[in-house]
């Protein structure tokens, strides 16, 4: 009994080691290899395939067979022949680092150019030059005095004057002090102090209604033009009229006056220059206006 609980042991021994029960049978021996395979230089176990095989099992019997070149074996890889048995471990290979790719020529289309970067610091556009404004005319003040109605600047000069229908006869004193200091400062020694509507035709005293005219022009193409009004008005008929006036730029005499007059339902038009020695004096004498 002894015995037998001593040889139980024994043999879960070598069971352990080698995975095979011991025979007991006479001649047979007490331990047998279940891993053939063995490294001939140090006698330690291998995986099958490497090493040498040395049977299956039979004591005393090897069939020789090739060595193999030991190799290296991934730790968690490969099977053991049987318990007991202890693999090669070695150190990994390290792996091969991958070339790394050659860097990608841009290519450009037919006729552009590459792309290259702008100078630091990027000079400033030129400057756009702000667009003129448009000059503003300040608006115009109408005014009106005996029927008629007269549109003042700012310096308080008439620059449109309307007559829907010209008086026949004056109903306003003169204002002498008004002919005198008509157009000044711009006002020249060859003007007179002349009259948009003539005292005759009710024209008011108001200062507005003086300017300096050339005397030329005074005593000629415009005493014409206002003597076809009064002889209108001896036959009977009607007249009615408007007037523009045109200045030079910061003067307070004007250049031109622009009327246009209509005498019994018929249209007329001029243009009288104001300028100096523009107008040719008329030849008959002169008379008040």
């Amino acid at each position: 009994m002894r015995d037998s609980a001593h040889e139980q042991q024994s043999g879960f021994a070598i069971w352990l080691r080698t995975g095979r029960w011991p025979d007991h049978a006479p001649g047979a021996a007490i331990e047998r290899k279940f891993n053939p395979w063995h490294d001939p230089d140090d006698g330690r176990f291998t995986f099958a395939g490497q090493g040498r095989h040395y049977g299956q099992g039979r004591a005393g019997s090897a069939a020789a067979a090739k060595p193999r070149k030991r190799g290296r074996v991934a730790p968690g890889g490969g099977s053991f022949g049987g318990a007991g048995a202890s693999g090669a471990f070695g150190k990994p290979a390290r792996a091969k680092p991958k070339p790394r790719p050659a860097p990608k020529t841009r290519e450009h289309l037919p006729g552009s150019f590459p792309f290259k970067p702008a100078p630091w610091p990027r000079p400033r556009p030129p400057a756009r030059p702000a667009p003129a404004r448009p000059v503003r005319t300040p608006p115009l003040r109408p005014v009106e005095r005996n029927g008629y109605t007269y549109h003042l600047d700012e310096n308080g000069d008439p620059r449109k004057v309307n007559v829907p229908k010209l008086a026949k006869a004056a109903q306003t004193p003169r204002s002498r002090s008004a002919q005198a200091n008509a157009g000044k400062p711009d006002r020249l020694p060859t003007d007179d102090g002349g009259h948009f509507i003539a005292h005759r035709f009710n024209g008011p005293n108001d200062a507005f209604n003086h300017f300096a005219q050339d005397r030329s022009s005074n005593r000629g193409r415009y005493r014409v033009v206002e003597q076809e009004w009064a002889d209108a008005h001896k036959v009977g008929q009607e007249v009615s009229l408007k007037m523009e006036i045109e200045y030079p730029k910061g003067s307070r005499r004007p250049d031109f006056i622009e009327i246009w007059y209509n005498i019994g339902g018929k249209e007329k038009h001029v243009k009288i220059d104001n300028r100096p020695g523009m107008s040719p004096p008329k030849s008959r004498g002169s008379r008040r206006k």
